[in-house]
């Protein structure tokens, strides 16, 4: 590893070679608007989509700053998910090997702990806290963080040879992402409410409304919700990110009530809001609700598509 400006923590085995992952490769663009995006909503980690390796469903977990429940605090930390639970009590028994790709060299460093791990209803994740340092990573001179993209792979030893490469694109504006609801007769409305489809990045969304709470939040709160109507493509671990900001307008004060939520739509989740948007007793003594109306808009700040491009 002369080539390279950092060493690792020992027990991790670190190598060099030339052929690419057997099982996985998961291709992130615009890294650094990733990064920002996920911190903004409380997040730590970035998933891939789900892969098959050895007759197992898997997904490959990133923790760019670190997995600080298990001490990897200013490292890189790579870890391994089986996504379903074994039966009837049973085990997946695997070792696996991380893959960082090297643009500079054309090369992958590959990072293992030479360990078989036991995947069970108990521990459905395994992986190595302290990867690579986060300094090491960022640095360009090492080539696996460059022009804002970088490669990640995976193998895992249970395996017949199979092949998936997943990509993480950033959707760039093409369009206004922001849709002005105006809600009026707010105190008519009985349970929930709708807003009108609109379009934003050719996909149609709606807002849901519950003017006196949801769930967690019923009776206390209103509780505000962002709805994906088209789901028919975000199919076989195809997924969209979106990180979007739901206000509700101050009309005397200006201060608008903000909240922002970020969120994995795919074609079994799709929505995501808050029970606890604005407490009622805020919506009753504040600007929020003039001669029975609300402003109500949605703003989705950012998109990142996830996609299998073989």
């Amino acid at each position: 590893m002369s080539n390279y400006t950092f060493e690792v923590a020992n027990p991790v085995v670190i190598a060099v070679r030339a052929k690419e992952p057997s099982d996985f490769k998961f291709e992130i663009e615009n890294y650094q608007e990733l990064l920002k995006s996920v911190a903004r909503t409380g997040s730590d980690r970035i998933e891939s989509s789900e892969f098959n390796a050895g007759g197992h469903s898997w997904v490959l977990i990133m923790y760019p700053n670190g997995n600080k429940r298990e001490n990897g605090s200013g490292n890189v930390s790579l870890y391994l998910k089986l996504v379903n639970k074994p039966a009837g009590g049973g085990a997946v028994f695997a070792s696996f090997k991380f893959f960082l790709f090297d643009k500079a060299r054309e090369t992958y460093i590959t990072i293992n702990d030479a360990k078989e791990r036991r995947f069970d209803a108990a521990h459905l994740e395994w992986g190595i806290a302290r990867a690579l340092p986060v300094a090491a990573f960022n640095d360009e001179r090492n080539g696996l963080l460059m022009n804002n993209s970088c490669t990640l792979g995976a193998e895992v030893y249970v395996i017949k040879n199979t092949f998936t490469v997943a990509r993480l694109s950033l959707v760039e504006k093409e369009t206004l992402r922001t849709f002005n609801w105006p809600v009026y007769d707010f105190s008519t409305i009985r349970s929930d409410k709708y807003s009108e489809n609109f379009t934003i990045e050719g996909r149609s969304w709606k807002l849901r409304l519950y003017p006196k709470g949801n769930r967690t939040g019923q009776g206390k709160y209103l509780s505000l919700y962002l709805y994906l109507e088209d789901l028919a493509d975000l199919t076989g671990g195809r997924k969209l990110y979106v990180e979007c900001t739901l206000s509700i307008k101050d009309q005397i004060s200006g201060n608008d009530h903000k909240q922002t939520v970020g969120f994995w739509f795919d074609f079994n989740n799709d929505n995501r809001g808050f029970d606890m948007f604005l407490p009622l007793a805020e919506l009753n003594t504040k600007g929020y609700k003039h001669d029975d109306a609300l402003f109500i808009d949605a703003n989705l700040n950012e998109m990142f598509i996830l996609q299998e491009i073989n």
